[in-house]
């Protein structure tokens, strides 16, 4: 498993290359806005709408039953990212890297068909997808093996850098912070301390992979 942090050292690099980091972080984006989108539907809540765009942005839009559904929702985005990373590096772990890899795939399918309408994302779901068609299809199972190696740690590494930022935005900027300045308004909490939170969960998250997992 030590050959997951050269995928890792891919990813940061990525991290700050913006083209690259438009194609390949979107992974991130896509399963954060999962994240609320399950959130609210657990919660009995609705889902209307996921819009991904090209700077790794995301808007998820749902509707809640209550207040306390409306704190889950907000506030599920980062911890499922944080959790898919945990997920997917110990599939990897198992060798259960060909599960993961539909796994990704049915995640990409479910908010094409249900959720995503705007047009990036339509366009990045519909060439993730037809990509994954064609790998299957050919049956290229190491080109598989790679994709889920550089997908899972790109979704590890921007749960951190994504975190992070919006951390640094909570303390200088909080009407630019996302979620926590969401889960301020409902809960009162200053914006800073969710932030505080999602960075130190992310980083719960990465140490746990690299301690436990590779």
């Amino acid at each position: 498993m030590e050959f997951m942090y050269a995928y890792i050292a891919i990813a940061i690099i990525i991290s700050f290359i913006p083209v690259l980091k438009s194609i390949f972080a979107t992974i991130h984006t896509l399963i954060h806005e999962t994240g609320h989108a399950l959130a609210a539907l657990l919660t009995s809540g609705k889902v209307y709408s996921i819009s991904l765009y090209s700077t790794t942005d995301g808007v998820a839009c749902t509707g809640s039953r209550s207040w306390w559904s409306s704190v889950v929702v907000t506030y599920a985005g980062y911890t499922f990212s944080s959790l898919i990373a945990i997920l997917a590096f110990f599939l990897i772990a198992n060798e259960e890297t060909v599960f993961l890899f539909y796994i990704f795939l049915l995640i990409a399918l479910i908010n094409l068909l249900l959720w995503v309408r705007n047009k990036f994302g339509v366009l990045w779901l519909l060439l993730y997808i037809a990509g994954s068609l064609v790998i299957i299809h050919y049956q290229w199972n190491i080109l598989k093996e790679i994709v889920v190696y550089l997908l899972s740690s790109v979704i590890l590494v921007q749960s951190v850098l994504a975190s992070f930022t919006i951390l640094i935005l909570s303390m200088t900027n909080s009407k630019q912070a996302g979620d926590a300045k969401g889960l301020q308004k409902l809960t009162l909490v200053p914006a800073f301390v969710w932030g505080i939170i999602f960075f130190s969960q992310s980083l719960l998250a990465t140490y746990y992979v690299i301690v436990y997992l590779i």
